[in-house]
C-alpha cells in the first residue's frame, strides 16, 4: 500500500505543479521559506513537546517528525475544493509534499545512523 499512496501522491504533485508553473516561478521562494519555517517548528516543537513529557529518545524523534510531516496531498485536495476560483492555492500544499519527502529522506538518515 505505502507504494501506491506514493505514486497518488507523486501524481497529485505533478499536476498541480504543472497546472500552475508560471506563478510557482514568481512565488517559489517566499512560499519554500515558509514551508521550511513550518517544517523547522514542527521538529523544534516536537522536541520540547517529548522532553517536557519524560519520553524516551526516540518517542521524542517520532513526535517531532510526526509534527512536522503534515498531510499535504490532503491540503492540496481541500485548498482546490474551497478556492476554486484560486488555482495558486494548491501549490504550497504540493510544495510542501516535495520538501517533505526530501527532508524526511534526510532526517530518516540520520535518525538511523545517530539515534539509538
Amino acid at each position: 500500500m505505502p507504494a501506491i499512496s506514493s505514486i497518488i501522491i507523486c501524481l497529485i504533485v505533478a499536476g498541480v505543479l504543472s497546472a500552475n508553473i508560471k506563478s510557482i516561478f514568481t512565488t517559489s521562494f517566499i512560499i519554500m521559506l515558509v514551508i521550511i519555517i513550518q517544517y523547522c517548528l514542527g521538529i523544534i516543537l516536537g522536541i520540547i513537546v517529548g522532553y517536557m513529557a519524560g519520553l524516551e529518545r526516540k518517542q521524542i524523534i517520532t513526535i517531532a517528525i510526526e509534527l512536522s510531516f503534515q498531510n499535504s496531498g490532503l491540503s492540496t485536495s481541500l485548498a482546490k475544493t474551497h478556492f476554486p476560483n484560486y488555482p495558486t492555492a494548491t501549490v504550497p500544499g504540493a510544495l510542501y509534499s516535495i520538501w517533505q519527502n526530501i527532508a524526511g529522506a534526510i532526517l530518516a538518515y540520520f535518525a538511523k545512523k545517530y539515534v539509538k
